[in-house]
């Protein structure tokens, strides 16, 4: 208890002292108050330098090459590694063609015949030879990679372009335009490299407008230079279809190919029977198996970058692939299509269109009447036979109309490739001086009245003044068509019309090419022999650079219906066509035509409803009413835009008349020349003398850059520490 008591004593001490001892302690003289300062001046921004300074910078540019390359390899790995996870989850599939297939006897389908002929593709295909697992690794391993290679070599290349600093804009644009031009090359090398599929897909971005035109140039040859199949390869595919071999079909047979398409080949031959000059279109051998993995590895790949990537979805390609390629590979479905098409075409008194005649088809073999012809866009052989490019122009866009809005039944591959041009033959239907031949019928699409009614009555709305009412209408026919919103609609309607969208089309953005107000309807577009070059690089960077528009195209590719999507399709190669042939009627001509049928499916749509109601209501003032209403709009479109057709021709007629004069001026009285300008020759030669440049300059490229990396890798061990 001692040292309790002496530590509260302790504290009652402190308590007692505390209070003397702070009285106790002298008083602190005041401080003086701080002295005033003249306020201070802001501090200068700090100066940040966009690159720190490298203290090394050989070894720097050494590691920054060494990562480069890493990346390059790591990126090309990963993507064989998930090829060859994916053909090792899908090995069980059968890629194997019908090698040893049954003889099958010559046949044309009939039209009872088409309806189950798909069915029957699939039990065939269903029956083939089954292949090995190591036999599709093998194969799905070599063809993908080479197509990953190629995508993956262009990435690399636009990030390294696109990341770059350039000093001037000019500078920009040409580093650009060359990268498109080698990404374009690496991509056709690799297509050309696996063919079949392939070539397809290569055909179909080789017209797209959204696409720069380095890469729509430099994919052309894939419409009809493609590698061919030595004969003697094509005489076995012929012997085990038909029996017999060239020596007992034909009295003589064409080594050298007449042409080379994706999926066959056609060379000139002489039945021995009849002795008629046939063109046989023959499978490319092992085509069936390719197609099948190709077709199982695309849907893979789609399936993979569904799961990487939510928001780009490709599902709707692989499906219309597995659903449309089965068809193409047997040539008895073209021959049915043919003769469909052909039957819808007889019902004209005047038509330039022909089609070859088919005297006997097998499953992989065709034989065609040999026609002698040219490729369209060839002015040279339309010159020397005083035929019209403006004409011709005209007489496809009346063909593919006729097909789409009229028939409903369309050819929906019509490249320059598929189409051939020849002079009037006796007793033909053509009120023109030339026919055009239609080829390759193994792709066709079909289209109910409903939807293309209301597709028509969506075009004629475009050629409409752009009103709140019409614009309304716009947009109700664009969700009937292709199930689209107010979201998509401006990328529906520039995919439909090729330009940079109406008034109204986008809310957001009511000015158009290089700030300019829109124009009211497709009607009032300037005019020229194509579409502007400021239009069409206002399109690429709306959909290319645009955040989120690229995710919003595949949306619409998604939600319109397959069928659309071929119409789509279509509507862009009729348009590269006509550009192709330099013609000097104005880009509005195409629209013009397409709007007559447009109106003339829309009037007949209208009579065949129109009677049912009268039939189910009887005569009424309303139905009277509908009725005028109907035959006025009809009366209105087509024949005012007949009027119109007739005015663009006088147009086209003038252009070329000052072309001629303005060049004969320009070289001194030298007619020929003249003559060559106003045939469109020039601009022609101009084009492809273009075209092959940058066709050798990419090629030089691609070698460089070959040689650097080997340069690179070459270097590397002596450069390491």
């Amino acid at each position: 208890m001692l040292p309790l008591r002496a530590g509260l004593g302790a504290v009652r001490q402190l308590r007692t002292y505390a209070p003397r001892a702070a009285r106790a302690a002298p008083k602190m003289p005041e401080m003086p108050p701080p002295p005033k300062f003249p306020p201070g001046t802001r501090a200068p921004e700090t100066i940040l330098f966009s690159e720190p300074a490298v203290p090394h910078p050989h070894r720097a540019a050494k590691a920054h090459a060494t990562f480069r390359r890493g990346w390059r390899m790591a990126l090309v790995g990963s993507g064989v590694v998930l090829v060859a996870g994916g053909a090792v989850f899908y090995g069980y599939a059968r890629p194997a063609a019908d090698a040893g297939a049954q003889r099958a006897e010559p046949s044309i389908l009939s039209w009872s015949g088409m309806e189950s002929l798909y069915t029957d593709l699939k039990r065939g295909v269903s029956e083939s030879q089954t292949a090995q697992t190591a036999q599709f690794m093998l194969t799905a391993f070599g063809r993908s990679t080479v197509i990953i290679k190629a995508v993956a070599l262009c990435v690399w290349d636009y990030r390294r372009v696109l990341n770059a600093k350039y000093a001037s804009k000019q500078d920009e644009d040409e580093e650009l335009r060359q990268c498109h031009l080698r990404c374009a090359q690496r991509v056709l090398v690799a297509l050309q490299t696996n063919g079949g599929l392939y070539i397809k897909l290569g055909q179909h971005l080789s017209s797209l407008i959204l696409l720069p035109p380095e890469w729509t140039s430099t994919l052309k040859p894939l419409q009809d230079q493609n590698e061919p199949t030595p004969l003697p390869e094509l005489e076995v595919l012929f012997r085990e279809e038909t029996g017999k071999t060239f020596d007992e079909a034909f009295t003589w047979i064409d080594e050298k190919p007449i042409g080379v398409a994706s999926l066959a080949q056609v060379h000139r031959a002489c039945d021995r029977e009849t002795g008629e000059v046939l063109a046989v279109k023959m499978l490319h051998p092992n085509v069936e198996r390719f197609s099948h993995v190709d077709m199982r590895m695309v849907t893979i790949l789609v399936h993979w970058v569904k799961r990487v990537f939510p928001d780009f979805s490709f599902e709707w390609l692989a499906d219309e692939m597995n659903k449309n390629l089965p068809l193409e590979l047997d040539f008895r479905h073209e021959a049915g299509n043919s003769q469909r098409c052909q039957a819808d075409f007889a019902q004209y008194k005047h038509t330039c269109v022909v089609f070859p005649r088919v005297p006997w088809v097998y499953r992989r073999v065709l034989a065609m009447e040999f026609v002698e012809g040219r490729r369209p866009d060839d002015l040279r052989f339309l010159d020397a036979h005083h035929i019209d490019r403006n004409r011709v122009s005209q007489e496809l866009s009346k063909i593919f109309s006729q097909m789409l809005y009229i028939h409903g039944f369309f050819h929906a591959d019509p490249h320059g490739g598929n189409l051939l041009i020849r002079p009037r033959q006796p007793h033909s239907r053509s009120k023109e001086n030339f026919e055009i031949v239609l080829l390759d019928h193994g792709l066709y699409f079909e289209i109910d009245e409903e939807l293309r009614s209301n597709y028509a009555r969506f075009w004629l709305s475009l050629l409409s003044r752009a009103t709140p009412k019409v614009q309304r209408e716009r947009r109700k026919y664009a969700k009937l068509v292709g199930n689209i919103g107010d979201d998509l609609y401006p990328i529906l309607e520039s995919a439909i019309t090729g330009r940079s969208g109406l008034e109204g089309s986008d809310e957001k953005n009511p000015y158009g090419v290089q700030g300019k107000q829109r124009m009211s309807s497709l009607l009032d577009l300037d005019g020229g022999t194509k579409i502007p070059e400021a239009e069409q690089e206002h399109i690429r960077k709306t959909v290319m650079e645009k955040e989120g528009m690229f995710v919003d195209v595949l949306d619409l590719l998604r939600r319109v219906p397959r069928a659309m999507l071929m119409v789509l399709k279509i509507n862009d190669l009729t348009r590269s066509l006509d550009a192709n042939l330099h013609t000097t009627h104005g880009p509005a001509r195409p629209f013009i035509i397409t709007a007559r049928y447009c109106a003339l499916a829309v009037h007949r749509n209208d009579e065949k409803r129109l009677k049912e109601r009268w039939r189910r209501d009887g005569l009424s003032l309303r139905l009277v009413r509908d009725y005028t209403s109907s035959w006025w709009s009809y009366l209105y479109f087509y024949q005012g835009l007949m009027l119109m057709e007739r005015c663009s021709d006088v147009v086209a007629s003038v252009r070329k008349y000052l072309v001629y004069l303005r060049t004969l001026c320009a070289v001194g009285f030298d007619t020929q020349a003249a003559h060559r300008a106003a045939a469109g020759l020039d601009d022609q030669a101009r084009s492809e003398e273009k075209e092959a440049a940058d066709r050798s300059s990419a090629l030089l490229a691609l070698q460089s850059d070959s040689a650097d990396a080997l340069a690179e890798e070459a270097a590397a061990p002596a450069a390491a520490p």
